[in-house]
């Protein structure tokens, strides 16, 4: 039926339905209205008019049977049940649903000898193939499905989708090694499926089985050879197995098929960020940016380039362009925050601190800049408790209890400081420290010399102007 005449169907039922008038439909137009509303997900709707439908045609044995498909949908399966122990029917839809009310049941074995009865059915469709195929994965019979659609191959006379399908709920449940073999069989039916060996690629590459992937790949291009999501994801398998130059080469010819430069030029820029070759890197994000100038992405790129090559004005540049095209960048915030930090900036870094974690409270690092800009504004108390927050997540944080006892010195707080003092020498003493990285570990063996000169700070009642700078 044409769109037109089915929008006129759907109309002059709802209609009726809303009391505008009395109608007549033939039992094929309230299959198509129910098929309208499940194709819409709207299931109580589908079955209220299979049930009118029923009013009209009482003895219709195909809307009994999609009503007890509905009911079954619904969980409403005792009425279900009652529908199909009153139809005599068995065609492959009736046979769904009984084997269905099997699973529910758990008479699992049972189940899956109906399921097997609909390949000898002289009315099997690959459709229904697929409804089994539904049912099994519901009902996490994964060993009867297999089952299912290898005997479905022998009498199916074209089985590729439905070995697709089976290959697909393979990668869901992460048997990548299952899925390869399916794959494989799809290729010898079809040693030209630009589909199979591109969907082979991926499996490849998600066992880290680059070499793999990436012929896989080259087969596909073989047949198609600008296909671009094959193209591209050759150049992420190089990436993803270290070999930039070759990822750089692959993002290029990429480029010269897309539409999307931008997207391509940003690969290419993190290719040759992967080599520390900051200044190509910068080249073609620029090139991203002039092909997609509303790209937050591209401007934050482009910031961290120009902070690695020491140009901090570049980066607070293209840090600030990136919160204009979107405010809500948490780590655009952060990073700005941190930069304005390190350049003696501390309102600034306090205000961009400050809305990074309003947007992302979780950051621990972002908290514990923001401490330290609340040191230098004086803000002892807001230092304090970012501080303190910190350490919850991280007792070991040594740079950040350093800095909680200078805040708490500070806010005049010497008991306090004092005790905190203590604290780091107890931990020093009796903590194992054996599973932080190399780097904390030589900090607390050289704890004494710091711990000294702390008490040293305490003694000496320094005020809050004193010269003594907090760790950033």
């Amino acid at each position: 039926m044409s769109s037109k005449k089915s929008n006129e169907l759907i109309e002059r039922y709802e209609q009726m339905v809303s009391g505008a008038g009395s109608c007549y439909f033939d039992s094929d137009e309230i299959d198509e209205i129910a098929d309208h509303y499940e194709s819409k997900g709207q299931m109580p709707k589908a079955l209220h008019a299979i049930e009118f439908g029923l009013k009209l045609h009482p003895d219709d044995v195909d809307l009994r049977l999609k009503q007890a498909r509905y009911l079954l949908y619904l969980d409403r399966t005792t009425e279900a049940r009652k529908i199909m122990s009153e139809l005599a029917d068995y065609s492959p839809d009736a046979t769904l649903i009984r084997a269905e009310l099997l699973f529910l049941d758990g008479q699992v074995k049972q189940a899956h000898r109906l399921m097997l009865t609909l390949l000898d059915s002289d009315e099997l469709q690959e459709d229904i193939c697929f409804e089994a195929i539904d049912i099994y994965a519901d009902y996490n019979c994964f060993d009867g499905l297999v089952e299912f659609v290898h005997k479905a191959e022998k009498v199916l006379p074209d089985s590729r989708e439905l070995l697709r399908e089976m290959a697909a709920l393979c990668e869901d449940r992460s048997e990548y090694d299952r899925a390869i073999v399916i794959y494989n069989k799809l290729i010898d039916k079809d040693p030209y499926s630009v589909t199979d060996w591109f969907s082979l690629a991926k499996v490849e590459a998600l066992l880290k089985h680059y070499d793999k992937a990436i012929e896989a790949c080259d087969f596909a291009l073989a047949v198609k050879e600008d296909d671009e999501a094959v193209l591209s994801f050759k150049g992420y398998c190089y990436y993803d197995s270290g070999q930039y130059d070759k990822a750089i080469e692959q993002f290029k010819e990429y480029a010269e098929v897309t539409k999307d430069k931008s997207v391509a030029y940003e690969l290419i820029g993190e290719c040759y960020i992967k080599r520390e070759d900051y200044n190509n890197a910068l080249t073609y994000f620029h090139k991203a940016l002039e092909a997609d100038p509303a790209n937050s992405n591209i401007c934050y790129q482009l910031a961290t380039c120009y902070y690695d090559l020491g140009k901090i004005r570049e980066a607070i540049i293209y840090l600030q362009d990136t919160i204009s095209l979107d405010e809500r960048d948490d780590e655009a915030h952060s990073f700005l925050g941190e930069i304005f930090l390190q350049v003696g900036d501390y309102e600034k870094a306090y205000r961009h601190l400050s809305r990074s974690l309003a947007l992302n409270a979780n950051d621990r690092e972002t908290l514990r800049l923001k401490g330290v800009a609340c040191l230098h504004l004086e803000n002892y108390k807001e230092a304090i408790e970012a501080f303190e927050e910190v350490l919850q997540g991280d007792m070991y944080d040594l740079q950040t209890r350093f800095n909680l006892v200078l805040a708490y010195a500070r806010n005049h707080n010497e008991a306090a400081a004092e005790h905190q003092v203590e604290l780091i020498d107890k931990m020093a003493h009796t903590f194992d420290f054996s599973e932080l990285p190399a780097e904390e570990q030589q900090q607390w063996k050289n704890v004494q010399t710091a711990i000294q000169s702390l008490k040293e700070f305490l003694l000496g009642n320094i005020k809050p102007d004193e010269n003594k700078e907090p760790l950033s």
